[in-house]
């Protein structure tokens, strides 16, 4: 390397042009007056002392009081790892920028293989900042720590999220604002996020060998990902926190008919809030009525007590409302009236005994 080329990786690591001047000048000559640097260099005698007094402060010489001021390197220790950390940060940052510049954008590209999970988890991140219905998000309590900016954005913008998490109680699982419900697994699993119903995100279990992701921007993938996560990371385990401050709120069909099916077979009488959107025309839409009945299967109720794989066909609701009866359909539904993504139960008599 020549000296030209040296003197720009010591201004790269921070040192001005004159201190790599006087530096490299000392590195040659050794211990040596200060004015004599003065003289092999092209620092100015009047700006000399001053240059030196700051490599001293920086670590890069020391200064020696004699009859004249004399300075001299001191060993490179700090110097050394002062180029080395450079030389790593621009190692990463060449590599964030190439990781960046792969990450797709899932609503420009249906499905995306990934080589790191690290890549995926702010891919997520992105899309869960932007939601505005539903995220459910399987994760580890150090992933949803990664995350928790974009979850309490998404749930501020009023998005339902429900999170399971991996092998952890309910003291190692942050403290996330607006979220749901939260349920444990206590086997640990693979990475998962259903965001909006649109985009989906995957990345193996933290204790694979392999390092990859896939994202995801096709519904009906993300739907089979959906009943992965309620059939197997769900419905069966411990809840750890359920929000007591909202009326028990579904993001899905399923999800309510599996909780409320003894109790409709029993006579109780339910209103619900629907949030979705007309099966013809996608408009958005919000429906209030009284829920009529529920039918499953081409059954005119569904089982006292179903299990997911009795509400794995269609599934519809009957709400009575003030123009008439709306039939709901579950997520991909193609001849009732809407489609449900959001279910709130805002009313519920129970029979008189």
């Amino acid at each position: 390397m020549n000296t030209e080329t040296l003197r720009r990786a010591l201004e790269d690591a921070g040192l001005t042009g004159q201190q790599a001047e006087a530096y490299l000048t000392l590195l040659e000559s050794g211990t040596a007056p200060v004015t004599e640097i003065a003289q092999q260099s092209s620092v100015s005698s009047s700006r000399i002392y001053d240059v030196v007094r700051s490599l001293a402060e920086e670590g890069f010489v020391e200064t020696l009081e004699r009859d004249r001021l004399h300075a001299r390197p001191r060993e490179p220790v700090d110097v050394l790892n002062r180029l080395r950390q450079k030389s790593e940060t621009f190692a990463d940052a060449a590599a964030e920028i190439e990781d960046r510049w792969e990450r797709p954008d899932p609503r420009e590209s249906r499905i995306s293989v990934l080589k790191r999970t690290e890549t995926v988890l702010r891919s997520t991140g992105d899309a869960i900042a932007e939601s505005n219905v539903s995220v459910a998000l399987a994760a580890t309590p150090s992933q949803l720590e990664e995350l928790r900016t974009t979850i309490e954005t998404a749930a501020m913008n009023g998005a339902l999220i429900q999170i399971a998490v991996y092998d952890a109680g309910e003291a190692d699982v942050p403290d996330i604002e607006g979220v749901i419900e939260i349920r444990r697994c206590p086997i640990p699993g693979p990475f998962l996020a259903i965001v909006d119903r649109r985009y989906a995100f995957f990345a193996p279990n933290v204790h694979s060998d392999r390092s990859y992701g896939i994202t995801i921007g096709d519904e009906i993938l993300s739907f089979i990902l959906h009943w992965y996560f309620r059939t197997c990371l769900w419905a069966q385990n411990e809840r750890l926190h359920l929000d007591r401050d909202q009326p028990p709120t579904y993001v899905s069909i399923e999800g309510f008919v599996y909780d409320a099916a003894s109790l409709l077979r029993d006579g109780t009488s339910m209103t619900l809030q629907v949030i979705g959107r007309r099966i013809e025309t996608g408009e958005r839409v919000e429906i209030r009525g009284d829920l009529v009945r529920a039918t499953w299967g081409g059954q005119l109720e569904p089982p006292r007590n179903p299990t997911y794989t009795d509400l794995a066909g269609q599934v519809t609701l009957f709400l009575e409302t003030g123009d008439g009866l709306v039939s709901i359909g579950a997520w991909g539904a193609l001849f009732e009236d809407v489609e449900a993504e959001i279910i709130r139960v805002t009313g519920i008599e129970f029979p008189e005994l």
